[in-house]
């Protein structure tokens, strides 16, 4: 949560407001018992107290000591890494010296119960003993009340001592007394207003942040579906001058072949068997051309090179561009599959390590591909979210139809990540392209 400066300059006003009512509040002890027994009131001031007082000079110490400790534990706290189960024992440590200041002062101040307060909204509200911390100082702030506290207690009052001195000096102690109580709660409402607006505008912050990284998922989603519909367009336009520049050329020229044998057939059975000659030569010359763009369909990566060295060129180059590491099992070195599946396997292997990266953001992926008497399978892992219902984009979809195709099976499980199992028919008697 994000630290204002004006609440690091309230809690570091209020530590020193402590501090300062803490050493009045004991200064004030010592000398009213040395007042006390140089104007020989020794003996009114125990008629008028229920127990007899300790020594001021061991209280004055030992006051200065809590509140150093205090004091030097809040500025740890400030400075340590964020660790709930640190800043729990440190928030019990300052509810400890808390209880032991309000006791060694006679419970004549106990405005340091905000201190802890302010610690815990400002430190602990992560914690899952926050809410139980908070309860308890709550409760030892209503107990430290004096005129609950001295019911349980027997503690003499610093009231009792001050009305010793001269009434003006009286009335100018009690007024700073009074000053100091008022003077910590006002810092501690401050505080609070202080944190709830720091809390509303860091949450408006957080929501803004939020609708803009909404709105740009929302334009990146619509530049990826306008990419893909340009790529598919592009790639139509390919695939239709392909079929125009090759098997309509080949089939115009048969056509008009064709014609011309029908129409030679009764003319001249000679020039009618060269006529078809020519038609057999343009058939055999359009099927080469379709066969060539057929080709140029393939993946890139499958020119010239085997599946496997097709594969391992996909994943180092992956690799390179995602920083994801990509771990290959490859058991399909006795494997001769056609043409056409080694294009779906290579699609299939791409297209999950994508899903895996885009949709899983993945650090791992393991492709294992394995071999067997009845199937070829391929397995691909990733250690990414994953996702508790599988939704069948474009990209699922394109592969459950690749796969169909060559009568394979897909599972899409989503475990320790998201699992994509293919599994592959073995045939006899493979046809190459």
């Amino acid at each position: 949560m994000m630290k204002s400066k004006t609440i690091n300059t309230i809690r570091r006003s209020f530590l020193f407001l402590n501090f300062i009512a803490i050493l009045y509040n004991a200064t004030l002890y010592l000398f009213a018992t040395r007042y006390i027994s140089e104007m020989n009131y020794a003996h009114a001031l125990l008629e008028n107290l229920t127990t007899i007082p300790g020594s001021p000079v061991r209280q004055f110490i030992l006051s200065m000591i809590f509140a150093l400790i205090l004091t030097v534990t809040i500025w740890i706290r400030d400075n340590t890494k964020n660790d709930n189960r640190i800043f729990d024992g440190f928030l019990i440590l300052e509810f400890i010296l808390s209880a032991g200041l309000i006791y060694i002062l006679k419970d004549s101040y106990n405005g340091f119960i905000f201190l802890v307060f302010m610690d815990l909204i400002y430190h602990s509200r992560d914690s899952k003993y926050w809410l139980y911390i908070l309860f308890t100082c709550f409760g030892l702030f209503i107990v430290s009340n004096y005129n609950l506290l001295s019911q349980v207690i027997d503690m003499p009052s610093l009231d009792v001592y001050i009305r010793y001195f001269p009434h003006r000096l009286y009335v100018v102690l009690s007024f700073f007394r009074s000053l100091l109580d008022v003077g910590s709660i006002v810092l501690f409402i401050v505080f609070l207003v202080s944190y709830l607006l720091t809390l509303l505008e860091e949450q408006k912050n957080t929501e803004e942040e939020v609708n803009m990284l909404s709105r740009v998922n929302a334009e990146l989603k619509n530049y990826v579906s306008l990419s893909e519909k340009n790529a598919e367009d592009r790639e139509r336009k390919r695939i239709s001058r392909e079929i125009h520049d090759t098997l309509g050329h080949a089939l115009t020229g048969i056509s008009a072949g064709i014609d011309a044998c029908i129409v030679l057939m009764d003319i001249d059975q000679d020039k009618a068997k060269q006529q078809l000659q020519i038609v057999s030569t343009v058939v055999r010359e359009g099927i080469r051309d379709v066969r060539r763009s057929l080709m140029k369909l393939r993946p890139g990566a499958l020119e010239n090179q085997t599946l496997k060295d097709a594969v391992l060129k996909m994943i180092h180059e992956f690799e390179a561009v995602s920083h994801v590491d990509v771990h290959l099992y490859y058991g399909w070195d006795q494997v001769d599959l056609d043409h056409t599946r080694e294009d779906v396997v290579f699609r299939v292997i791409q297209e999950s390590m994508t899903n895996a990266v885009r949709h899983g953001q993945a650090t791992r992926i393991d492709v294992e591909m394995y071999a067997d008497e009845a199937e070829y399978t391929i397995i691909v892992q990733d250690n990414g979210t994953g996702c508790d219902h599988v939704e069948y984009g474009y990209g699922l979809t394109q592969m459950k139809e690749r796969l169909a195709m060559i009568g394979a099976r897909v599972q899409f499980i989503s475990v320790n990540g998201f699992r994509v199992i293919v599994e592959i028919p073995v045939r006899k008697g493979e046809e190459k392209l």
